[in-house]
């Protein structure tokens, strides 16, 4: 029995005044039945780099059949696949939107573990220059290690990886399964980058990276099904402190992980480069999406519920909103 968490419809808000419910449940949230066979897993929904919490860096993986497809792969990833139930020598490609380590850290774990469990076919990799230096530079790293394998119990050499970087809005992918498309999205300091929109037989569902609300995620996203959608939770006159309010600590005097720098410069960062609930809500209404997703989210201020996180995105947004938690399938 595997660890998926396949959560029901008794923490889903709803139009018509419905409350939040779900108290059998750790968090308020829904999934809509797939139906189609494509299905999406929260392997994990944590933002920021800092690791030791009770949820892992951002990383999703679509599965449509048998075919296995990530997107992004912060700190955890690897292991959440395998928590999922899923295998990593099935992953078909791997996309990354942006180049911070909270999405990209396991790039050169994940392809390591996806080889050594039997990883046969080609593996594509996509994502915004330079991923395919950083590639280059994870398999030459890994290559020893490689080698060794080869000889010591046989195993098969490690097949192609197919490096595509992407830096404007495109088709990127099309193998007669799942149709990708591209879009760029704000999130400075970070140039370029990405969101993505999947299309299987049956479901779309499109990931925004992190973005400030943004129209060219708006015409990406217009009429999928679902919308993963970043997220911070704030209000109006929040200043920095060395905890922030919230998830993102910055006292590294404390035991535990945490964020070396100027709380007030990581502050600004959170506020300038993201977009709030209650945006990403207006923004799945603009696109008339039907399930929501807030992921990837930070808190700014202390005791945010997830019915809170729901309520937030639903004063623009009427349909189904799930607060993402690790491992649930959706």
């Amino acid at each position: 029995m595997t660890n998926q968490m396949k959560v029901d419809r008794r923490g889903v808000i709803r139009g018509g005044g419905a409350m939040v419910a779900g108290a059998m449940l750790p968090w308020a949230g829904a999934a809509s039945a797939a139906g189609s066979g494509t299905q999406l897993h929260i392997l994990g929904s944590r933002a920021g780099p800092s690791v030791g919490s009770g949820s892992y860096q951002t990383s999703y993986a679509l599965t449509v059949g048998d075919a296995l497809y990530v997107v992004d792969c912060g700190y955890g990833a690897t292991e959440q696949l395998v928590r999922a139930g899923l295998r990593p020598q099935d992953m078909r490609d791997l996309f990354i939107t942006h180049h911070h380590p909270d999405h990209n850290i396991e790039l050169g774990t994940l392809i390591y573990f996806a080889w050594y469990a039997g990883l046969e076919k080609p593996l594509g990799i996509y994502g915004p220059p330079p991923i395919e230096a950083m590639t280059k530079s994870y398999l030459a790293a890994i290559k020893p290690d490689i080698d060794i394998w080869l000889d010591d119990i046989g195993h098969a050499p490690l097949g192609p990886i197919n490096v595509t970087e992407l830096s404007k809005p495109q088709d990127v992918l099309d193998d007669g399964t799942v149709k990708v498309r591209c879009t760029l999205v704000n999130h400075p300091p970070v140039v370029p980058a990405l969101a993505y929109r999947f299309d299987t037989p049956g479901r779309s569902i499109v990931f925004s990276g992190d973005t400030t609300p943004m129209q060219s995620l708006v015409e990406l996203a217009r009429g999928a099904d679902v919308l993963v959608h970043e997220a911070i939770y704030t209000k109006d006159g929040v200043t920095a402190n060395l905890t922030l309010n919230g998830d993102a600590r910055v006292d590294s005097s404390a035991a535990g992980s945490a964020i070396a720098g100027n709380a007030q410069k990581l502050l600004d960062h959170v506020l300038n480069s993201h977009t709030k609930a209650e945006d990403a809500g207006r923004i799945a209404a603009e696109a008339g999406v039907k399930t929501l997703v807030l992921a990837h989210t930070v808190s700014l201020v202390p005791g945010v519920t997830d019915g809170m996180w729901i309520e937030a995105a639903r004063k623009h947004f009427d349909g189904e909103v799930i607060f993402a938690h690790d491992l649930m399938v959706i």
